[in-house]
């Protein structure tokens, strides 16, 4: 959490006006959003120096997989949140546990993802 009180989302979105929902929907309800980032290599790097309670990942960003975030992610105990495309089915066997919204997705269900992730920790 940071100083101000408010949980800390990092967003991992490629396309600009999901990017622009997804962080419109967190501010909303009272989430302090850290990026959005666009690209893996700019989302690796920010993940080793943002601090962030959870994080939301679109995991194919302009046709790069974003599987090594995620799986950096999970070994630092960092709930993740899949946001994508593809069926649950589709996904590497490995990752498909993990929680998962496929676009398109509405705010609600973002918000409801993202507060039982916390809930957790």
């Amino acid at each position: 959490m940071n100083p101000d009180g408010k949980d800390r989302v990092f967003v991992v979105e490629d396309e600009f006006l999901v990017a622009l929902q997804i962080e419109e929907d967190l501010v909303a309800a009272g989430y302090a959003v850290i990026g959005p980032f666009t690209t893996l290599s700019a989302s690796i790097a920010a993940s080793r120096t943002e601090l962030f309670e959870v994080a939301t990942l679109d995991l194919n960003l302009r046709g790069e997989l974003g599987y090594p975030l995620v799986d950096e992610l999970i070994e630092r105990h960092v709930p993740v949140l899949l946001l994508t495309g593809y069926a649950r089915s589709d996904l590497p066997e490995q990752y498909r546990t993990l929680p998962c919204l496929t676009k398109p997705f509405d705010g609600t269900a973002l918000i409801r993802s993202i507060r039982n992730l916390l809930s957790t920790q």
